[in-house]
């Protein structure tokens, strides 16, 4: 628990002096033409929108990309020693940042020339990834689920150089039944096989207020804990980690940061 608190602070001192640096002008976010996406549906960004929502690691110029630069770097350490290529993002509770910083780290990760990355919301009962790229999902991972589209059908490139997105489309009532349905098994299976030669990353459900995560951890090959500074309690913090233990936890981050 020491290590995880030396962790937490350490992030926080980044993430305020980035902040610190911040001139005030709205960042510039490097979008690219479709060219090469001649089969996935192409849907450009509102870069106003991305700066809205704090989808910043797209930007040439901003504080806090450095941030996700850095979180970036110890990700792809921790899977390349680990020669895998699949992580999802989680938090104990809902509200505290796990999609934003999936959004965030795959693009991050896209940023990097010798990676293509693969973003799926697999928050099946609160999906946001559509929402906070400013997306409109016509088909997604629910409509994979129930046969009615292929994966082909429900990828979207979002004109952000070799990053694909798979959104989901709706709330799903039955979600922790359909995330660890062998039909999601197969999903992630398929992505893994299909895509070998992309990382994929997961949003996935909050660890604690639904058990949806649980029977799809694994399929994945790490996880990371999302933790909002001063409303994660420690108590939550603690069962977390405790579930997430034998699942190849390979990182908290802090997020929230006044």
């Amino acid at each position: 628990m020491e290590q995880i608190e030396r962790a937490l602070r350490k992030s926080r001192e980044q993430r305020r002096t980035a902040v610190g640096h911040q001139n005030g002008t709205a960042a510039k976010i490097r979008l690219t033409p479709a060219a090469t996406h001649t089969q996935t549906r192409c849907v450009s960004l509102a870069p106003s929108l991305l700066d809205a929502h704090r989808v910043v690691s797209a930007a040439v110029h901003h504080p806090v990309t450095d941030v996700y630069r850095s979180l970036r770097a110890q990700v792809l350490q921790a899977l390349n020693a680990r020669d895998k290529t699949t992580i999802g993002i989680t938090s104990a509770n809902h509200g505290e940042g796990k999609t934003l910083t999936a959004v965030n780290l795959a693009i991050a990760m896209a940023m990097d020339v010798n990676h293509n990355v693969l973003l799926v919301d697999a928050d099946l009962r609160n999906p946001g990834v559509a929402t906070c790229l400013g997306l409109e999902a016509t088909l997604g991972v629910s409509d994979y689920l129930t046969g009615d589209a292929t994966i082909a059908d429900c990828l979207v490139h979002p004109r952000i150089e070799r990053l694909t997105v798979l959104p989901a489309r709706n709330r799903i009532g039955n979600s922790a039944e359909l995330l660890a349905s062998p039909q999601m098994v197969h999903l992630a299976r398929e992505l893994k096989e299909r895509y070998a030669d992309r990382l994929i990353v997961y949003d996935l459900p909050p660890i604690l207020t639904v058990g949806d995560a649980i029977g799809f951890l694994p399929t994945i090959d790490a996880t990371l804990l999302v933790v909002r500074d001063g409303a994660t309690r420690v108590p939550d913090l603690n069962r977390a980690l405790e579930l997430l233990g034998g699942y190849n936890l390979i990182g908290t981050v802090l997020n929230g940061v006044p």
